[in-house]
């Protein structure tokens, strides 16, 4: 009897039937296919991600840096209204030329108050810039009344005076509380 010939490899993998050949054929490709979708998927789920988190922290930072602009202009206000209310609390002992004196230097402080209160109206928010405003009324109007008492030392102009100083001081709360919120806010 004769033996059939051994077949080879390639020979077994040929005799196959064709279904079982199309069947691998068609798992391997699959397999790629779905290898590659997932691949592409995440890389484009990876990109979105990163965009979000650069958005995210540049929101913060931006946030970040109107606080602390915000911040500085603040308490330079309140660093400003407080010299001016603590250098006018003497003027009541002073002569008509010591009243002529912080007259000159409270025009000086006034106009440094302006400058600042320029730079919250930039900044915002309105009830910061309203509260600084507010403070800024109240100076000039403390100026008013500060060259009548350097014109006229009566008891008079110093009462007003004296009502006008307690005025302005209590206008430095407002603002201390409206920039405190509005800090908070950011």
């Amino acid at each position: 009897m004769k033996r059939p010939p051994r077949r080879g490899l390639l020979d077994r993998i040929l005799g196959m039937s064709d279904n079982s050949l199309f069947i691998a054929g068609l798992t391997g490709v699959t397999a790629i296919a779905a290898s590659s979708l997932a691949s592409w998927l995440t890389s484009r789920g990876n990109a979105d991600a990163a965009r979000i988190q650069v958005s995210a922290t540049t929101q913060a930072q931006r946030r970040d840096g109107v606080r602390q602009t915000r911040r500085a202009a603040y308490l330079n206000l309140i660093e400003q209204a407080q010299v001016v209310a603590d250098e006018l609390r003497g003027v009541d002992g002073l002569s008509t030329t010591g009243c002529t004196a912080a007259l000159a230097a409270h025009r000086d402080r006034h106009k440094q108050l302006r400058r600042t209160v320029t730079l919250i109206d930039l900044e915002g928010p309105s009830s910061a810039q309203v509260a600084a405003a507010n403070l800024l009324i109240m100076s000039g109007t403390l100026a008013t009344a500060l060259a009548a008492t350097a014109e006229n030392s009566c008891r008079e102009n110093r009462r007003e005076f004296q009502r006008t100083l307690r005025a302005y001081i209590r206008l430095i709360g407002p603002f201390v509380a409206a920039a405190a919120a509005a800090l908070e806010e950011t």
